[in-house]
This record gives C-alpha cells, sequence and structure tokens, in this order.
C-alpha cells in the first residue's frame, strides 16, 4: 500500500509522531512518503496514494497554518480516497480534556470543508526548555490551569495506542 503522511508540526512533536507513523506502517511493508506541510508541493499527486494521514497540533486553539492550507488546496482529492487525522493537543492529556479536543477537529473540519475517514486525539508534550518565559506562563496559566503541576519536560504521547489506532486505519483501506 502506498501511503502519503504530511504534517504540521510548530516544537516538533507531531513531526516525532509522524516520524512513528511512517515507521509503523513501512513496518508492515508499505511505501511511506513523509512531508512537512511546509514544504512546496506543487508537483504532488495524491491519486497515486492508496490513503492519506494528516497530522497537526494544537497551538492556541489552530492547527498549524501550512497544514490548514494544505488540507484546504487539496480538499477534493483527499475527500476521494481514506484519509486519517491525527489531532494533537494537550487537551486529550488530561481528565475530561476529551471534548475540547474533539472540538478542535469539528472547528477544523467546519473551517476547512473536509471531513477525514477516521480521526484520532493524540496526547502531545510540553516542552519547557523550548519555551520562553512568556510561553512558560501561557502553559502554567492558560493549558494547565487548574490541572497538575508539571514544570520540567513531558511527554504524554500514547504511542502503543496510536500504533494500535494505526492497524485498525491500515484494516480499513
Amino acid at each position: 500500500m502506498r501511503i502519503l503522511i504530511v504534517y504540521g508540526t510548530t516544537e516538533g512533536q507531531t513531526r516525532k509522531i509522524a516520524k512513528f507513523c511512517a515507521s509503523h506502517f513501512a513496518d508492515a511493508d508499505n511505501e511511506v512518503e513523509l512531508l512537512d506541510s511546509r514544504r512546496r508541493m506543487s508537483d504532488l499527486e495524491i491519486s497515486t496514494f492508496d490513503c492519506v494521514v494528516l497530522a497537526g497540533s494544537v497551538h492556541q486553539r489552530h492547527y498549524q497554518e501550512s497544514l490548514t492550507n494544505f488540507v484546504v488546496a487539496h480538499r477534493k482529492q483527499l475527500q476521494e480516497i481514506p484519509t486519517f487525522f491525527i489531532s494533537v493537543s494537550l487537551s486529550i492529556a488530561f481528565e475530561n480534556g476529551d471534548k475540547e479536543a474533539q472540538n478542535y477537529v469539528d472547528e477544523f473540519v467546519e473551517y476547512s470543508g473536509f471531513s477525514p475517514s477516521t480521526t484520532a486525539l493524540v496526547a502531545g508534550a510540553l516542552k519547557f526548555d523550548q519555551y520562553d518565559h512568556y510561553m512558560n506562563q501561557i502553559v502554567e496559566f492558560v493549558v494547565l490551569q487548574d490541572r497538575s503541576k508539571i514544570t520540567e519536560d513531558h511527554e504524554f504521547t500514547d504511542w502503543e495506542t496510536l500504533a494500535g489506532e494505526l492497524d485498525a486505519f491500515a484494516a480499513s483501506v
């Protein structure tokens, strides 16, 4: 099977997730092409792939502009083949955060006019070492709010669950 994976990342966790997806599919003898949505792709032929995986992370309630632009520009082609949208956010990492995480996907679908075949809500990571003082304050008072006190880098991604979701998607194609 030929699989296209297009991702948008801000701090690198979604890139790590996209690379994990690419390795997971390649280990199952699939042909995989992994592309950063910031890359110029004027010669991309989506119809040559059997399915597409899109991965983006939520920052300030929105996905990366480059990923959104890719989806809007290729919406018609994406609707014609199986697609798996991986929404990476911190919301899903915390108790009762599933509704908020799903809202991000719903808003993306409404804005882009694109409905993926399958979606997965995947927890991201906190990377305090990469944040300046301002961003640390946003994370502490807006993102974490009254949740667990976390003050050092922490990865929330559940790799085993993600692998199972990738397998289920591949089986459905």
